[in-house]
């Protein structure tokens, strides 16, 4: 049934169950359909796929390089899809965000059709989506709760949402996320950079710390790393080599099944926006929180702490100082009053007295 010049896979070939009846015909290699494409773009095709297929159809696929077909052809309309992206919409997605999960969809459909597997209408309804209305839109990042001003988080905010990961049920998945919190508020990390972080990546320079980030356009950076981030990734790296006294190996922050298990893969991009908004709203703090205001969390911490501009674009890693001058523009019109407070508390805040 299946031929060399497409990419459908007989499920009987993979030596797999059947879902149902509607998955007997097989598998498409979307993982080879986007050899042309860079990593970047490529991870977060297959990421927004996947959470496509987990929100739409209602499949949670292990493998997204192999997707099954026929769900997605009986299912997926312009509707549903604009349905879809409306809701990631409303919840803080930006606008840019929301085109990727566009075109990955799109995409999907066009290899479908050029491998004959669809016919050419699923690919041009398709195209007719359109991005949601009330999508973020700022050029370095409004929140989609508010986009007359950026978001960024208080230390007090901080230390309630890792308290709030520090107590889930499942310690295993608590541990990871408490890592996660501390490497996005004091690194600045985008969201898909914390996502392909690698234990490999961190390493001691003398008596300090440092860790390699590959940021947007496949550009590495090299940003120092507190003592207090360092102490706080230790919880989650003993459950990966509880009786070696070494950092484990591959990647850094993993997904954890509810059972406790814990993946040898990495977690997604959308899986890091997910963490983060589902601790938000378990703090009971209005408005919502997306990666990217931790993000700009770190950066506002900085300025507040004495950081030059040029000290922030290398821990943010943009390649110009312009962006950063833009990104730090709304944090100045505050740090006045937040001097003035300051100064009357004459008091400490401790940021790291957690």
């Amino acid at each position: 049934m299946a031929h060399e010049d497409n990419m459908l896979i007989p499920m009987g070939e993979l030596g797999v169950v059947p879902l149902d009846a509607s998955l007997a015909a097989g598998f498409f290699d979307l993982g080879r359909a986007l050899a042309g494409k860079s990593p970047e773009t490529q991870r977060k095709y297959l990421d927004w796929t996947g959470t496509f297929y987990r929100d739409v159809l209602g499949l949670e696929l292990d493998n997204v390089a192999w997707v099954p077909i026929y769900p997605f052809m009986e299912t997926v309309t312009p509707a549903a899809v604009e349905a879809w992206l409306g809701g990631y919409a409303a919840a803080g997605h930006s606008k840019s965000g929301m085109g990727q999960a566009r075109a990955a969809i799109v995409f999907f459909a066009r290899m479908l059709v050029l491998s004959k597997l669809a016919p050419s209408s699923l690919w041009h309804d398709l195209r007719l989506v359109t991005l949601p209305d009330n999508a973020a839109t700022a050029a370095y990042g409004e929140s989609a709760s508010a986009r007359s001003s950026a978001r960024w988080l208080s230390p007090a905010e901080v230390r309630t949402l890792i308290e709030t990961a520090q107590r889930q049920e499942n310690p295993v998945r608590a541990n990871r996320d408490v890592a996660l919190l501390w490497l996005m508020v004091t690194l600045g990390l985008r969201r898909e950079e914390a996502a392909g972080l690698r234990w490999e990546y961190l390493t001691k320079r003398g008596g300090n710390w440092v860790l390699r980030v590959l940021g947007k356009r496949n550009k590495w950076r090299a940003v120092g790393v507190p003592l207090e981030t360092v102490q706080a990734l230790q919880p989650w790296a003993k459950y990966l080599v509880p009786t070696a006294s070494r950092l484990p190996d591959g990647f850094l922050l993993r997904r954890v099944w509810r059972n406790g298990l814990i993946s040898a893969e990495g977690i997604t991009g959308n899986a890091v926006w997910r963490v983060v908004n589902d601790l938000w709203q378990q703090t009971g703090i209005p408005g919502h929180l997306a990666p990217h205001d931790l993000r700009r969390t770190a950066a506002a911490i900085a300025l507040e702490a004495g950081a030059t501009d040029r000290e922030i674009q290398g821990m943010l890693g943009h390649s110009s100082i312009e962006t950063t001058h833009r990104y730090l523009a709304p944090m100045r019109e505050n740090t006045a009053t937040y001097r003035i407070a300051n100064l009357i508390k004459n008091q400490s805040d401790g940021f790291f007295d957690l």
